[in-house]
């Protein structure tokens, strides 16, 4: 095993005695040690062989010779003192699966005894309460069945350990019952509660730790979640006299059938709220409750979902009439209200949760999701944002540190008129000045008008914490943004009375501490300090938008300034910061209907983006317009908001110069200009996000690109380096006046919106949560490819998403990385099959008749760029078939002949060129079975030879004709030419890997009967002509004990000098990766065969559903003496073998 990228299936922080706090996380079979404060992997170490982990307990106050950590996974159990712990923490230990034992059942929940050092209850997957006890001598876990009051079938359980020796056990059936019950150490069994209500197997129950209820009542409480998306909260106060375990009742639970109407009246009772939580199916439910001595305490509720969502509760038990025993309990008393929804995870599934309490009133919450990611932030028993602050105050210092959730959040608001005006000395307005030179006979005339009042107008930052703004009366104000907020009134010059009433446009420059604001008539006004606003300039006409570029010869900035219906553009250098004065550099004339929205400067070129779409190129120098850019290249049709050019690396020999955009379409696009063609403009990447349509701006702080926009009603700030969610603020939307300021240092920033006539500036001083590990894909992964120099690979799963990584082995183990690249979001059904072509073309298919060409390049100063080139050009109306597999060939110079494998059985071969795109050169159809593999043989200036696979068990050999050459469009295509069949497998044939051999091709095939097969084309014997040709085929039935999903052949130079073993490695459901050696023999006439096919090595991945496996090569395209020969497994996770006995 090398490395391992799987979904999250357990966690627990652990406060070590005298070291930090760490989080403690399962992955697969390993646990895996963070350093909670910097994220930093500590150690990890194999703790199963053939089983994942599936939960861990911390214990809190145990001693050096105590077990520390518990952890189990399905029904195999380990327990680890600490010097267990500290040999993993120093890596002197990296694998105790020996030291697992094995319970008689599946293991659902377990507790450390508080009075037994050693010993620990287990909650099993019967109903069943298990004691499992850890020899000191022998190190051996001894186990006894205490107590079981019915043998239900259980989907989840919660176990409690009390000081008094009493067994709590909450039981979630998969009839929909929850079974409330304790037993002592003796094993003296009572049933509390038996409660029904939800309409599908329960997922999650949690009792809560003794609160304090109303009327000064001591109690726990029970959260449950069902199938059915409810929450439930139940009252377990124990009033009532208890009863024992009879016959009916342990029928009923056994079976799920039986008399109810006492558990209805029962649960009517003790059900004191319940809540339609999720859209999707809610896995967990976790109390989080003060741990001081409020009266009433102070509850909520987290629930975590298969939406890869967390979402917070608040319950209010103030008025709670569950805890009076003389209460009519009729109908729930109480209320879940949603507080937030945390949403840091993605594809399905937050499979593991753990709190970690930083003071009374606030925790530490880790969540672990199927994307492999573990995401933690604060969480607090406040609702109000504006409370939140002091909980974070108080949880840096005890927690350590001051970025996970350490948001310091703050949101105010203001009225104009009522916070603002009413507190300053105002300078009388333009409307006041009217109404007092107005005749007043005229005024008792006339009706009595609505009193128009003053309100928010245009704003935008002028440094981090600074803010200005103009209102519809034409005042400017500048507010001042800390701990208290400061506003003050900034004096106009005389002249421009009239010139920002109700009309007016703001542009800040914080890196200068400037701000420019212009009216109606034309005039610029320079804000530089102090209370009065300047005069800096003037355009002719009324101002239509102004805009800041950065010019990186001089350092400093200038004004780009667009007029209403004069189709011009006027350039300003700022002279000074110190006063602000502009200077006319340059007039430059639009393009036709080009409404500007955005300007940038790459080198000595100036980069212009429209309303519509659209770029422009403009020379400085001679003001004219080099290129435009239509709104097909951009890929956008609405506006472009952002120009940056992207840094120059020094290293770099590059005669390109590349920026990026956004626009309010939902991704962003890198351009190159390239200086040796009079600055011409091509495409290189188009980056999706996860927020959008609407995307405002873009920037880069250091090596990290962050984005800001708006997804419904909420404005989003998205760090798109590190996948991560600084910000999410809900505004109402995008139509509004807003701006936002960065907060370079923190990574945090200050957001200011309108809303309902009132000014909101939201503060927040550092990202909402942290990655401690970064994640993958959050489906499941049913393709991956490897370039053909090894240096990267391409992934594609059911979340329709491709990914491509690079894998860094460089190092130590635990610094061993997978890193994403880019990811692209073009399909919208499931990944099917991936295929490199060079370096720089990489072929997919999937549902949908979907199959994208992507352009790959390498973008200095910012990483892998990537462009969909072209698509399927032959789509049915319906687009109801798979692309089920591709192989992409050279052919005929530039052109590549590319062959698809639908799944309606016909076949597709296609020829390709940038000049004249796909065309068509071949079509054929097998029968009615699905084709699911598809391979070009052998291709030559004449013919091409192809292998395919279908669901019937078959492999078919085909040849298509290219004389005359195919690749001009226009001509009718050819058929596919059939040359024979063979029946390899008993079913579908999953997977297929071939390579040449001296005088003949080795086919190696997978099916869906378990079985391997070999196939041998002699390439003497394949025909030119129509003729039946059937191969040498072996078959080794049951090589697996699953459909075999995935095959590679390790590359003949790889293997052995003597040339007579190919290595093979296969992967399949079962969840075992094998290693295969076929040793082959040549005959004196020069026939190929198979003398013996061994397995030499068979291990356990933790690798759910397997879907693909490949072999990855060395950058340099072979293997040197001190490198190892790895394999890539991928399915619900990603893993990284090697292959034993590799290093030559």
């Amino acid at each position: 095993h090398d490395h391992i990228l799987n979904p999250i299936t357990a966690l627990e922080f652990y406060q070590s005695p005298d070291g930090p706090l760490l989080l403690l996380a399962g992955e697969g079979s390993f646990l895996k040690i963070f350093e909670a404060e910097n994220s930093k992997l500590l150690g990890q170490c194999k703790v199963f062989d053939g089983q994942a982990i599936h939960g861990i307990i911390a214990a809190k106050n145990a001693q050096d010779d105590d077990v520390h950590i518990l952890i189990w996974g399905g029904s195999f159990l380990t327990l680890l003192r600490t010097h267990d712990f500290e040999q993993i923490l120093a890596q002197s230990l990296t694998r105790i699966a020996v030291a697992a034992a094995e319970a008689s059942d599946w293991i659902l929940d377990a507790a450390l005894s508080p009075l037994v050092p050693g010993c620990c209850f287990l909650i099993t997957a019967h109903n069943t309460v298990v004691r499992a006890t850890l020899d000191k001598t022998s190190s051996f876990i001894e186990f006894e069945t205490v107590a079981s009051p019915s043998r239900s079938i259980l989907y989840s359980a919660h176990i409690l350990a009390e000081p008094s020796g009493e067994i709590l056990v909450a039981a979630g059936t998969v009839f929909g019952e929850i079974i409330i019950w304790s037993c002592s150490s003796s094993g003296t069994t009572q049933v509390l509660f038996t409660f029904t209500g939800h309409e599908g197997s329960i997922f999650g129950v949690n009792i809560s730790p003794p609160l304090t209820l109303a009327c000064k009542r001591r109690g726990r409480l029970l959260a449950s979640c069902s199938d059915d998306r409810t929450i439930r909260v139940w009252d377990l106060t124990t009033d009532s006299p208890t009863r024992t375990v009879n016959d009916q009742v342990g029928l009923v639970r056994e079976t799920g059938f039986g008399p109810n109407s006492d558990d209805q009246a029962q649960s009517e009772n003790r059900c004191i709220a319940t809540v339609m939580a999720h859209a999707s199916r809610i896995w967990r439910v976790k109390f989080l409750v003060d741990q001081g001595c409020l009266s009433p305490s102070l509850v909520s509720l987290l629930s975590f979902g298969e939406d890869s969502s967390t979402q917070q509760w608040s319950l209010n038990i103030d008025s709670c009439t569950a805890s009076n025993p003389k209460a009519d309990h009729t109908s729930e008393t109480l209320r879940l209200m949603h507080v937030s929804t945390f949403a840091f995870h993605s594809g399905k599934h937050i499979w593991s949760t753990a709190l970690h309490y930083c003071n009374p009133l606030a925790a530490i919450l880790a969540t672990g999701g199927a994307d492999g990611k573990i995401s933690s932030r604060a969480v607090s028993l406040l609702e109000e944002e504006s409370s939140r602050a002091s909980c974070h105050d108080e949880l840096g210092p005890s927690y350590g540190i001051s970025s996970p959730g350490n948001t310091d959040v703050q949101c105010n608001s203001w009225d104009l008129e009522e916070d603002i005006l009413k507190h300053l000395s105002l300078i009388p307005s333009v409307d006041e000045s009217i109404i007092k030179g107005l005749d007043s006979e005229a005024i008792e005339i006339k009706k009595p008008k609505k009193i128009v009042k003053d309100a928010f107008n245009k704003y935008d930052f002028i440094s981090e914490n600074q803010l200005l703004l103009t209102t519809t009366f034409g005042r400017v104000l500048l507010s001042k943004i800390g701990v208290s907020h400061q506003w003050e009134e900034l004096e106009l010059p005389k002249t421009a009375e009239y010139d920002l009433k109700s009309y007016s446009v703001v542009q800040g420059i914080p890196e200068c501490g400037l701000a420019y604001i212009a009216g109606a008539n034309g005039k610029i006004y320079c804000y530089v300090g102090g209370a009065i606003l300047l005069e800096a300039g003037n355009v002719n006409g009324k101002v239509a938008d102004m805009f800041k570029i950065f010019n990186p010869a001089t350092k400093g900035f200038e004004l780009l300034v667009t007029t209403l219906g004069t189709g011009m553009a006027t350039l300003f250098s700022i002279g000074s910061t110190a006063t602000g004065l502009i200077h006319l550099f340059a007039t430059f004339t639009l393009p036709p209907k080009f409404m500007v929205t955005i300007a940038g400067r790459i080198d000595d070129l100036l980069v212009l983006g429209s309303r519509t779409g659209s770029l422009a190129v403009l020379d400085r120098e001679d003001r004219a317009v080099l290129h435009g850019v239509g709104r097909g290249m951009t890929s956008t049709q609405d506006a472009i908001t952002t120009i940056i050019p992207l840094p120059h690396q020094a290293s770099e020999n590059s005669m390109a110069s590349y920026f990026l955009t956004t626009g309010r379409d939902g991704v962003y696009s890198i351009f190159a200009i390239d200086k040796s063609d009079n600055g011409a403009i091509r495409c290189v990447h188009v980056g999706s996000l996860p927020f959008g349509p609407i995307v405002e701006a873009a920037w880069l702080d250091g090596a990290e690109l962050l984005l800001y926009g708006f997804k419904g009603k909420n404005f989003i700030v998205w760090n798109e380096t590190k996948q991560l969610e600084v910000m999410s603020v809900e505004c109402g939307g995008a139509h509004r006046s807003y701006a936002y300021s960065p907060l370079r240092k923190s990574s945090g920033g200050h957001f200011a919106y309108s809303k309902a006539s009132k000014l909101y500036i939201y503060s927040q001083q550092a990202p909402s949560h942290t990655i401690v590990k970064r994640s993958g894909h959050g489906r499941e992964i049913k393709a991956c490819a490897v370039s053909p120099n090894g240096e990267y690979v391409a992934t594609g799963a059911e979340d329709t998403a491709i990914r491509i990584w690079s894998y860094d082995d460089d190092g130590k183990p635990l610094e061993h990385r997978l890193h994403c690249h880019a990811i692209m979001q073009n399909h919208s059904a499931g990944i099917q099959h991936l295929q490199w072509h060079g370096l720089n073309y990489l072929f997919s298919s999937g549902g949908n008749e979907e199959f994208f060409l992507w352009s790959i390049e390498r973008i200095p100063g910012f990483g892998l760029g990537v462009v969909c080139e072209a698509a399927c050009p032959d789509q049915s109306a319906d687009r109801d078939l798979r692309i089920m597999s591709l192989d992409v060939s050279d052919v005929d110079g530039d052109n590549l002949l590319v062959s698809l494998a639908y799944s309606d059985s016909t076949m597709r071969t296609y020829t390709y060129s940038k000049q004249n795109r796909f065309c068509l050169v071949a079509k054929g159809i097998y029968t009615s079975s699905c084709l699911t593999q598809i391979r070009h043989l052998r291709v030559s200036p004449k013919e091409v030879h192809i292998i395919t696979a279908a669901t019937d068990g078959n492999i078919s050999l085909w040849r298509i004709d290219l004389s005359p050459p195919k690749t001009i469009c226009g001509s009718s295509p050819s058929e596919f030419t059939f040359l024979g069949t063979r029946k390899i497998h008993q079913n579908t044939i999953k997977s297929l890997d071939f390579v040449k051999y001296t005088d003949a091709f080795l086919v190696v095939t997978g099916g869906d009967d378990n079985a391997l097969g070999v196939s041998i084309y002699s390439i003497n014997q394949l025909p030119s002509e129509a003729a039946v040709t059937k191969p040498l085929s072996y078959i080794l039935r049951s090589a697996h004990a699953a459909a075999i999903t995935g095959l590679c052949i390790v590359p003949i130079d790889e293997v052995s000098p003597s040339m007579d073993i190919v290595k093979i490695v296969s992967s399949s459901n079962d969840q075992r990766i094998k290693e295969w050696h076929v040793q082959l023999s040549t005959s004196t006439a020069g026939d190929l065969s198979i003398v013996n096919i061994q397995n030499p090595s068979d291990e356990f991945t933790s690798v759910a559903d397997i879907g693909d496996v490949v072999f990855l090569r060395a950058r340099n395209n072979h293997v040197h003496e001190s490198q190892e020969q790895k394999v890539l497994i991928v399915g619900n996770g990603m893993e990284i073998w090697k292959l034993p006995g590799c290093s030559r």
